[in-house]
């Protein structure tokens, strides 16, 4: 239900007709459906690395508008004057703990009391809107912290000094604005898109999501490092493109390919052990060249000389990011078994080419300040920020899908290999002629996603499950099952 209705309404968005989602309390479905959509939205646009930015922005500003309707509750309930400065400081000493043990009845209490929260999502030329509305004003003292929060944060330079910094007892720990409006800034969106006004019996907090960020000297700064770095990556070396014309040759000899292999060590070992895996029947040890040649083929061959002077390049340059080539390696797995699954056995080749390459960006990504990354992968847990591609999503404002493109087109990959990786993040932006391959890269990464914690089934465009056969969420798990099992017993 989740995943056709958020499809149905991010449509509508791109067509420029408003939509707005009322609740009383925000709950974990609740959220997860917000989530759902807004990734649909922003995968349309090849922005998903602001997926775990807009999120908690968003949260945030959906938390504190709950907050503050919870408050005209509670004030009410214990017979206080809310308006009184003296009884608000005096009656905020129990109100945390209010809305944590007495959550269910809080609910009960918003939606008897014709308290709500409206989130409205429109589009416009330059971006989309994206505003909560609660159904109370904020007191003038509110106001004045509030505004105090937000002329303080544009100080900051970093998450650490919010920290140092803020500290509020009566409110909690005064992350959100602080917060928000650091989320804002570094990822280019801008700080300045952000507002909240009242008016009458209303408060409205607002951002807009640019579909162009703002040019910040720090995203320029490092997005010309990320540049620079991928124009410094050696090309792969002429007796690997050799070998690759010699691939595609229909009268080249067996022996001819194996002579020029074997003056490789490492690439020759890596074609004698794919020649005697399980992934080939064969009656004896493959110990020479030209018999292992004979039993990959050609086409395997030239998918080895790829994988293995990538990695070579990647890893003389970037050893320490050896977790992303293990992801790399379990979703290439999963592209495989897809594949298989759905008859396209012979595109299982490239599929699983494709998703053992798909991450080459993020290598690179991650190169650039692996100290802030550390940071950020430490990020307070209730804040609930997913840190899957943190460094990206707060700092750059480009994504390791473009980055990886970029690489892709150095090297001279093959057209699949450079949309596969460009794409796997928004899968329905592939051409026709690369469809399947697109969306087995991009089903196989999410799958691993999801046991990262990093994704999640209702994020998922329905044309991507009606692809596979999986609008189910059981079915769906089911299957997600019988590929972990089929991994753990390879």
């Amino acid at each position: 239900m989740i995943q056709a209705k958020t499809s149905e309404l991010s449509s509508k968005v791109l067509e420029g007709k408003p939509i707005r989602l009322s609740f009383h309390y925000h709950t974990r479905d609740i959220a997860r459906f917000i989530n759902s959509l807004l990734m649909k939205l922003l995968a349309n646009n090849d922005m998903t690395y602001l997926q775990s930015v807009v999120e908690t922005i968003l949260r945030e500003m959906i938390v504190n508008a709950v907050k503050a309707n919870s408050k005209r509750v509670y004030f009410k309930k214990h017979d206080m004057n809310i308006e009184d400065k003296e009884q608000y400081t005096n009656g905020m000493q129990n109100f945390k703990s209010f809305i944590i043990q007495e959550q269910k009845a809080l609910i009960r209490d918003l939606k008897s009391g014709g308290y709500r929260v409206d989130l409205i999502v429109r589009k416009n030329e330059k971006g989309y809107d994206v505003l909560v509305r609660n159904n109370t004003s904020l007191l003038q003292f509110e106001k004045e912290r509030i505004q105090y929060r937000i002329d303080k944060a544009k100080s900051y330079s970093d998450f650490s000094d919010i920290y140092m910094d803020i500290s509020d007892d009566l409110e909690g720990e005064g992350l959100g604005i602080p917060l928000t409006i650091l989320f804002l800034r570094n990822s280019g969106i801008g700080e300045n898109s952000f507002s909240i006004r009242s008016r009458g019996d209303t408060t409205q907090s607002a951002f807009t999501i640019p579909f162009h960020l703002q040019p910040l000297e720090i995203t320029e700064r490092i997005q010309k490092e990320i540049i620079d770095k991928v124009e410094d990556l050696p090309t792969f070396p002429e007796y690997i493109r050799e070998l690759q014309a010699l691939c595609l040759r229909k009268d080249v000899s067996i022996s001819e390919v194996a002579q020029k292999v074997s003056l490789d060590p490492s690439l020759a070992a890596s074609v004698l052990r794919l020649a005697n895996s399980g992934g080939f029947i064969t009656a004896r040890t493959i110990e020479n060249l030209q018999d292992a040649i004979m039993i990959i083929g050609l086409k395997n061959l030239n998918a080895i000389l790829v994988t293995v002077s990538a990695r070579k390049i990647m890893d003389e340059h970037f050893s320490e990011f050896r977790e992303v080539w293990k992801h790399c390696n379990k979703t290439a797995f999963y592209a495989r078994k897809i594949a298989e699954a759905q008859g396209l056995n012979a595109l299982s080749d490239r599929v699983y080419l494709a998703s053992l390459l798909h991450d080459l960006g993020k290598i690179v990504l991650f190169s650039i300040n692996p100290a802030m990354m550390e940071w950020l992968s430490s990020f307070p847990v209730e804040r609930k920020v997913r840190t899957s591609t943190v460094i990206e999503e707060v700092s750059i404002g480009i994504s390791h899908a473009t980055i990886g493109r970029l690489i892709a087109e150095k090297w001279k990959f093959p057209e699949y290999l450079i949309e596969s990786i460009s794409k796997h993040h928004s899968p329905l932006n592939a051409s026709p002629a690369n469809r399947d391959i697109v969306f087995i890269t991009s089903m196989a990464n999410k799958l691993c996603l999801i046991e990262d914690k990093k994704f999640d089934f209702y994020f998922f465009e329905d044309k991507v499950l009606e692809q596979f056969e999986l609008t189910g969420e059981k079915t769906f798990n089911a299957f997600h099952q019988k590929l972990k099992d089929m991994y753990e017993n390879q």
